[in-house]
């Protein structure tokens, strides 16, 4: 516990070097260099929000405009969007989505950072150990809104912690920051108030001042968080009625935690895992504990962790993604300050030592999936631009595989790079901005209408397969079926003419609506489209 004096101490203390901005900068430029090594980053949910942004671009006449239809209206799930849209107009679609991931994890690592230094200046040799979570569960699933405003709403919070002698400037970024962050992402967003809430909870905890003054700092010093409860009304007014409401399973909370780190190599991620629950136990029995303040952000988001729904109104993982956070400030508030030196330094040489393993197999699975990406993507070419492609993609299940082939949403690539209709593109009411026009079929219009399951997974039987995709497909409505993975058909279905492969992917033209050129058969294009511009 700290009195008020030497909190007031604390915060004239010297701040650990590796806390300084050099230092913070060029650690933050390293975390970002995998993405040197691909076109587009292999973050599951980045090529569907590119899909949307270029529904969004098409110009009125056009195909993509002739299936969906694209309306701008308020949403608690629109930072991504708007900042595809800003990074589009002078860069392109491609480079956008590029940008907007390097963007995303450059503000979720800063916010960590910012965290650690303003909470824990003289105790922060978890820094390493913190910063593991950056490429963690929410930024590989490309969660870009969430990433976003949760690097924002830990740089708020950080900013707020350090203006402890600036109470209105304090005030003034709270009630501009939380609309803000709110409209970037819902869950993102509400990390803030929740950060805020608790830390100044920790200090009243800390110094025990009384109950009338504990009141009234607290009134204080939250009063600015009822702008989180304005925004919502305003969301609630605005927003049409979404569907699906509140759903819990706990089965998803108990896989949060092996997902947490989940990446190329499971012994990897999960022995790492392991290490930094032992670094939080060990540290905390030799004394390298947490004040209250220091501790009861990373617990409030524990908790919330633990009684939060799966999915709300359609947008799913909302509970997963909040433990890598959680564990990130646990480890990176960790006070370390009253453990012997050498032992602090051990454990901070070790966090970057873990950290530089880890980041370097992120960058060879970045690779790897940037060729894959490329093998996969070829089949565009034989894609007609404006066309109608029907997508089915093979997902297997954890025990054939821990490390997934994030292909999840690339058919939706095929509206960025050829103005194509696909199965892919998202449109929860509520939640999204688009809307379809083309409907091929009952469970064709939209995600999550592409996925399949391996053969292994479903038994043939228990979830659907690419062969009971298949026998329900409209390909009468269609001028493609593109299989990711699948391998090709079992039965030959004489409606469908091969006309690309490699692997177990395979491209196929409906021969109902196919003319045959040269032995190739190429899709009549009833509609001319200029196909967007790559990179």
């Amino acid at each position: 516990m700290h009195s008020r004096e030497a909190m007031a101490l604390e915060g004239d203390a010297v701040t650990l070097p590796w806390l300084r901005a050099p230092w913070l900068l060029a650690a933050i430029a390293v975390l970002c260099l995998p993405y040197l090594l691909v076109t587009i980053p292999p973050l599951i949910d980045l090529p569907g929000h590119l899909g949307a942004a270029a529904i969004e671009a098409a110009e009125p006449g056009g195909a993509l405009r002739q299936y969906w239809h694209w309306e701008w209206a308020y949403s608690l799930n629109m930072g991504g969007e708007v900042l595809m849209k800003l990074l589009a107009d002078k860069l392109g679609l491609v480079a956008a989505g590029w940008w907007s991931a390097v963007i995303a994890t450059a503000l979720f690592a800063a916010g960590c950072v910012a965290a650690i230094r303003a909470v824990n200046p003289r105790g922060g040799y978890g820094l390493g150990w913190a910063l593991l979570f950056v490429f963690s569960y929410p930024l590989l699933m490309g969660f870009i809104n969430y990433v976003l405003a949760t690097g924002l709403a830990l740089l708020v919070f950080a900013a707020w912690v350090t203006w402890r002698d600036r109470p209105v400037t304090r005030t003034v970024l709270l009630l501009l920051a939380q609309p803000v962050l709110l409209t970037c992402h819902a869950v993102g967003g509400a990390l803030l108030p929740l950060l805020v809430g608790a830390y100044a909870l920790g200090a009243i905890l800390d110094e025990r001042p009384g109950w009338r003054v504990a009141v009234r700092r607290l009134a204080r010093e939250c009063w600015p968080l009822l702008a989180t409860l304005a925004t919502m009304a305003l969301w609630k007014l605005a927003a049409p009625v979404g569907k699906g409401g509140l759903q819990w399973f706990a089965t998803q909370k108990l896989l949060a935690f092996p997902f947490a780190l989940r990446d190329q190599s499971q012994a990897l991620d999960i022995a790492t895992l392991v290490a930094c629950g032992v670094l939080l136990v060990a540290g905390a029995i030799i004394g390298a504990r947490w004040s209250w303040r220091q501790g009861l952000p990373a617990l409030a988001l524990a908790v919330l962790f633990a009684i939060a729904p799966g999915a709300i109104d359609g947008s799913a993982l909302i509970d997963v993604r909040l433990l890598p956070v959680a564990i990130m400030l646990a480890l990176g508030l960790q006070d370390w300050s009253r453990v012997s030196l050498p032992v602090a330094r051990g454990v901070a040489l070790a966090g970057v030592a873990l950290l530089s393993v880890r980041l370097a197999a992120t960058a060879h699975g970045f690779a790897a999936y940037d060729a894959d990406y490329k093998t996969q993507l070829a089949a565009l070419d034989r894609v007609q631009p404006g066309a109608k492609v029907l997508a089915l993609v093979e997902h297997s299940c954890l025990r054939e595989s821990w490390r997934t082939s994030r292909t999840d949403h690339l058919p939706s690539l095929a509206s960025v790079y050829r103005g194509a209709w696909t199965n892919d593109n998202w449109a929860v009411p509520g939640l999204h901005m688009l809307k379809p026009k083309f409907r091929p079929g009952p469970g064709y219009s939209a995600d999550p209408s592409t996925f399949v399951w391996s053969p292994g997974c479903s038994g043939g039987t228990l979830l659907r397969g690419v062969e009971q995709a298949m026998r329900r497909a409209p390909l009468e409505k269609v001028d493609y079926v593109w299989l990711i993975g699948t391998g090709e058909l079992k039965k030959d279905d004489q409606r469908l003419a091969e006309v690309w492969r490699s692997g177990r992917s395979v491209l196929y033209a409906v021969k109902a609506r196919t003319n045959v050129l040269g032995g190739q058969a190429m899709a009549k294009s009833t509609v001319k489209v200029r196909a967007p511009t790559k990179g």
